[in-house]
């Protein structure tokens, strides 16, 4: 059994215990709650108000989110970190998963409850965690003085929380084609290893993540003016307008930007890096033969009509061609 699972398993209440037995089994085990659980109007103004007091001032930090692994949050993260007025990764944090683990923040609240039964009402299921947020963010501000912090995560489970949780952060959500990222996935990591996602696993998880990333753009019943949604294909390609807009949406002038070194920017962790690897996550100057986008065109015919079967229909709702 690999050292991840075990660190998993030795981390998990009883409650998880099935979804990890599910995963070893090559199951589904997410659901569309695990991306966009429910939270009401009164749950989110409060919560928001007490990240935002535990923050304090200072400029807006800026989140990046990817649809799953291998998704291109590195290269996100990459291009804001060329702005002067950014400080990418304070505190060494070069993943910043806080979100992702919600549901065990809400698990502590419970433990906290039952040696404190009458706090229930004083303690909502959500509060440290915005309070944890907030603080951390302060923190880290330290660091970046004047300058907007910049953290990532490849992943957007409990994606529903994140504007009120991180309270005036702003949020830039990635999406990748799913087949490219299920690509990169069984390209990177050791897919002999015990607990490995099967190809379904992927599909599945890529499929929902991609459809609460896709209610967040404008009309998307969960659309809130602190989210943009950018597509990494077009940042791949070239877009500055697309930059532009995502400087803007940060709070970063345009004006003061470097286009020719978004232009210029080096590869990071591709999934076909013949670095050791210990190498394979430092920059790295692109080749003639990178071309990260397309690469599931490759695939058997077979393996193409599986993953439309799973999540053809998001990928069309999300401006993908179908197998």
């Amino acid at each position: 059994m690999s050292r991840r699972i075990v660190e998993h398993l030795l981390a998990a209440r009883v409650g998880d215990l099935g979804v990890y037995a599910h995963r070893l089994l090559g199951r589904p085990y997410l659901r569309q709650d695990d991306f966009s659980p429910a939270v009401t109007p009164a749950e989110a103004s409060h919560i928001e108000g007490l990240s935002r007091r535990a923050r304090g001032n200072g400029p807006a930090p800026i989140i990046v989110l990817g649809v799953m692994p291998r998704s291109g949050t590195n290269f996100v993260r990459d291009i804001l970190a060329l702005h002067p007025d950014t400080c990418a990764d304070p505190g060494g944090l070069h993943e910043f998963p806080l979100l992702h683990t919600a549901r065990h923040a809400a698990m502590f609240r419970r433990d906290y409850i039952q040696y404190f039964p009458s706090s229930a009402d004083a303690v909502g299921r959500w509060d440290l965690l915005a309070m944890l947020a907030g603080a951390w963010f302060r923190e880290l501000q330290h660091e970046a003085g004047n300058r907007h912090i910049v953290l990532k995560s490849p992943h957007v489970q409990n994606l529903s929380l994140a504007p009120h949780v991180f309270a005036d952060v702003r949020l830039i959500l990635c999406l990748r084609d799913g087949r490219d990222v299920v690509d990169s996935w069984t390209s990177t990591f050791d897919q002999a290893r015990l607990g490995r996602k099967t190809f379904d696993q992927l599909a599945t998880e890529w499929s929902l993540a991609a459809q609460a990333i896709l209610d967040c753009e404008p009309g998307g019943p969960s659309f809130h003016p602190r989210m943009m949604v950018v597509r990494y294909e077009q940042l791949q390609a070239g877009d500055a307008a697309l930059v532009a807009r995502m400087l803007e949406h940060g709070d970063l002038a345009p004006e003061r930007y470097d286009f020719e070194a978004y232009e210029a920017l080096p590869v990071r962790g591709s999934s076909r890096s013949t670095a050791a690897a210990e190498r394979k996550w430092s920059p790295q100057e692109k080749d003639q033969d990178f071309r990260p986008v397309g690469r599931w065109t490759s695939w058997p015919e077979r393996q193409r009509a599986r993953f439309d079967r799973i999540a053809g229909s998001v990928l069309e709702r999300a401006g993908y061609e179908r197998g």
